[in-house]
Formats: structure tokens, sequence, C-alpha cells
């Protein structure tokens, strides 16, 4: 028996349902209280972690983990999210097993000098890890983060698009015009020429515009993405106003890549884990919004309202052995496994992917239909007498079409919303004919006919929620369906053995 296993049924399906997403993970004990918080790039991978390796832990973190009776996860949009949030909660909660405040040396601060004009006038950004080092009169501070790699990794990215100079050379700016900077080595370093610094000690940067960009990392710190955007769209007019069309090209450039490095960026130093499960909210509402108006189905047969659910299914088999199929549940663009449901498919004639997912789908459909669920006599399931607003199905053209075929057989696809994800390139397809009404256009086939594709091809925007609620649900269901497999196909190994 696996450490996990010790656990309740309800904390191990947390664990090995955890998103692949960056989050903050809080262990708690029996009575609620808080006793270890911490940050990941991806969930599922650190928090499984814990179990997988925990004889090799250090004795703290195992000590904290036998008292562990409960996990919960907090899921953001990106690695500086997760380092906020979790040098909040670590705050917050003062938690035992952190170590925090007790070794301040474990933990890192950024350092954002003040500009004093005549003796620092390109002030630096470093990363401390001794607070006793830090002269606070003369540096704003921001921290303690508690892992220092994550820091270097953003500001190497936030860096790109507001470059800063990380040199110990002495800069004073003597005059505006000409422009001239006293410094003790005018020949530009590497960072200049791969463009990480734009070389105030060679005179090529006055003191105003190094501070732009600085304060922009600062904001960036803060959490203040709308304000570096409203600043630099600002500047943006201004060149395309004053007919400086390079200058402006060049800001339009810095605002896409800020877009694309602070994505989704929503959390500040205030944000602690009640709060952000507000925020959070606020966001999936959106992506479900957003989702629903991208699909572009008719708003009476897919239209947003409380308890959106969402059913995504998938096959797993390697060369036909031990098929089995997956059905994945998502409700407000929450997970919810409770939900979830497996399937061993018992058709012979395998490896055949669409035969497989119409076999899944028919066994899911029958319990929608009142009259087979009386002649049967089906046992009453939560999750199956539910129905779906959307249906995703995890594969391509094929696999859509053929799970479509269920559908029209059942008389659902009049009500029920259907697409494909393939995996390749994240594309949507969506059944061109579904939901229209055609003269003398009643089937596939006479759709073609008159020139009308078979299917619409969607492209949701990169980045945003409503891609983020796609990916969340079929990665779901593919981890799902892989450890129903697994278990199938040990359990075969073992009986082949005896």
């Amino acid at each position: 028996m696996s450490f996990l296993e010790t656990k309740s049924q309800q904390f191990q399906d947390k664990v090995r349902s955890a998103p692949k997403q960056p989050g903050c993970y809080i262990y708690k004990d029996s009575t609620g209280g808080v006793l270890y918080v911490g940050k990941a790039k991806n969930l599922r991978n650190r928090v499984n972690s814990y179990f997988n390796n925990y004889k090799k832990l250090e004795l703290r973190i195992q000590q904290m983990l036998d008292q562990a009776s409960d996990v919960e996860l907090y899921v953001v949009d990106s690695e500086v999210e997760s380092i906020i949030l979790e040098t909040n909660l670590i705050k917050k909660y003062k938690t035992k097993y952190n170590i925090f405040m007790r070794d301040d040396k474990s933990y890192s601060w950024v350092v954002f000098e003040k500009q004093i004009k005549g003796k620092n006038d390109f002030p630096r950004i470093k990363i401390i890890r001794n607070k006793d080092l830090i002269e606070e009169e003369k540096a704003e501070v921001f921290g303690p983060y508690p892992s220092q790699m994550p820091l270097r990794n953003i500001l190497k990215r936030v860096r790109k698009v507001f470059p800063y100079a990380s040199c110990n050379r002495r800069l004073i700016q003597i005059t505006e015009e000409p422009l001239k900077v006293d410094t003790n080595n005018s020949i530009p370093c590497l960072y200049y020429h791969i463009g990480l610094c734009k070389g105030p000690c060679a005179s090529l940067e006055n003191k105003a515009d190094y501070m732009k960009d600085f304060n922009s990392i600062k904001k960036f710190f803060k959490g203040e993405k709308v304000d570096i955007l409203k600043d630099l769209e600002s500047q943006m007019k201004t060149y395309s106003t004053d007919k400086d069309y390079e200058q402006a090209a060049q800001i339009r450039d810095k605002i896409n890549d800020i877009k694309y490095v602070t994505a989704n960026i929503g959390i500040d130093n205030e944000i602690d884990d009640i709060s952000v499960e507000e925020l959070k909210i606020k966001q999936r509402e959106g992506g479900i919004s957003d989702l629903v108006a991208q699909l572009k189905f008719p708003e009476d047969k897919l239209k947003v309202h409380k308890g959106f659910r969402i059913e995504c299914y998938d096959i797993s088999n390697i060369q036909g052995t031990n098929p089995v199929g997956a059905m994945t549940v998502m409700i407000d663009g929450e997970v919810r496994p409770d939900q979830y449901r497996k399937f061993r498919i018992t058709m012979q004639e395998t490896p055949n992917d669409f035969g497989m997912h119409q076999e899944m789908m028919e066994r899911r459909l029958k319990s929608l239909d009142p009259e087979v669920v009386e002649k049967k006599k089906l046992k009453p399931d939560d999750s199956f007498m539910s129905k779906p607003d959307l249906i995703i199905i995890d594969g391509g053209k094929g696999q859509l079409h053929s799970v479509y075929l269920i559908l029209k057989q059942y008389g659902f696809h009049t009500e029920i919303p259907i697409v494909g994800l393939a995996k390749r390139e994240e594309e949507i397809f969506k059944m061109s004919s579904q939901f229209k009404t055609l003269e003398n256009a009643e089937d596939e086939q006479s759709l073609r006919l008159q020139g009308i594709s078979q299917f619409t091809r969607i492209m949701l925007p990169r980045k945003t929620e409503a891609l983020f609620i796609v990916q969340r649900i079929r990665d779901e269901s593919h981890r799902f369906g892989i450890t129903f497999h697994r278990k199938l196909r040990s359990k075969k190994m073992v009986l082949e053995t005896k």
C-alpha cells in the first residue's frame, strides 16, 4: 500500500485529479488548521511528488504529511501569480512547517533601488537572500518569496520587454542635450548586444526613458498590468499622432509582448485563499461566456446559465488492448471528479476508435431516455441523469462525426451541442449541419452537394480562459482514462502470470 492510500478517498481523489496548471496548495490537519503552503508550476506533478517520494522527504515534511487530512488547491494562471499567492498565504497563516521567518535566508526579496540624482541615476533591480543586506531607505522591496529560481526566470522574461542595467558600473547622467553619462566603462556589455539593456553606459539611453521601463517592472510586481498597458498605449498614440510610425510600431510590439508575458495576471499582494476563489469564479464565468460566444451555436441551444455542464469523452488503449472510455465533467468551469464516469469497452473489433466512441456515447445516452431506463430498469445515476449543455469529444472530425450519429440516433442532436477537439493544433470542430434547418437539405450529403462544408473549424484565442477551460477538461478525460486503463492492464498482467 502506498502512503497516499492511507489517506481518505476524498483526499486521494483531490491529489490524483489535481490540475496541471500553476497554483498553490494548502495541506490541512483534521481540525482544518493550515499545516503547509506551497506553490507549483504544475499542481498535479508537485502534489503527487510528495506521496511518490515520501520516504525521501526530509523529516519535517514527512511529519507534516502524517498530520495532513485535507489538501486545498488554488489554480492561478501564471508562475507569477503562484509566487505572489504563496507569499500572501504564508504571511496570512504563519504556517508551522514552512519555517517562515525563522530562517529568512531561505527566502528571497526583489529589490528596486531608488533613483538618487547625481549618485544613482540608473537604479538596478536585484534579488537578495539576506534581508540584513537591504538598505530599505535606499530601495523598494517586494517579498519575501520562498523560491529564488522562479523570480530569476520571471525577471529574465520581463527584461526582454523592459530592458534595464544589471552591471556595477558608475552611471551618472551629466547632460541631456547632448546626452552624456559619466561611467567608469563606456563600452556596452553583452546585455546591450542581446537587447536586455539599452546601453546607458555608452550614453545611448537617458535616465527618463530608463525609469519608464524600470517603473513598469515595478508595476508588474505590484500586479498593475492594466496601468502598464495604459501607459504604453498612450505612448503609442502619441507617436502615431506625431507620425512617428516606427516608434509607434515598437511600442505596439512591446504591448503585445507584455500581454503575452503577463497573460491573465489578476493577483496582487492583497489576494488570499478566500479572495482568489472569488477572483477565479469570475474568471471561470467569463471563460464560459467567451467559449459559448466563440462556438456560435444558436442561443436557444447553448447559453450561459447557473450549473452550466460540460462533458468530455476520451478513449484509452494500446493497440486495441484493454480499451476504456472516460467521461469527465465540468460545472460552471470547475471540474467535478465526483461526476466522472468510466466505461470498459466491450466491442471485439478493436482498435476501432470511432466504434469505441460510439459504444461509450450510446451507453451514456441510454440513461437520458426514459423508455430505456424503464425497460432495462437502469439504476439511477446522478451524473448520467443530468443532461450536458455541451459535449466535447477528444478527437478530430472522424470521432466527432461518429458520436454525432449516436446523438442523432437517440434524437439528442437537436438538443445537445457537440464539438471535437483535435490535439495537434487545439482545433475545435463542430458539425455544420447541427441545428440548421434548410429546405431540401436535411442530411449531411445534401449539405455537401450544396457546397456547404460538413465541419466548421474554430480556433480559440491562445492564453484565454475559454481555451484553458477546454484544455483542462480534455486533460482530465485523458488522465482519468489512462489511470483506469493502467489499472485494467495491471490486473490482466497479474492474472496472466499466475
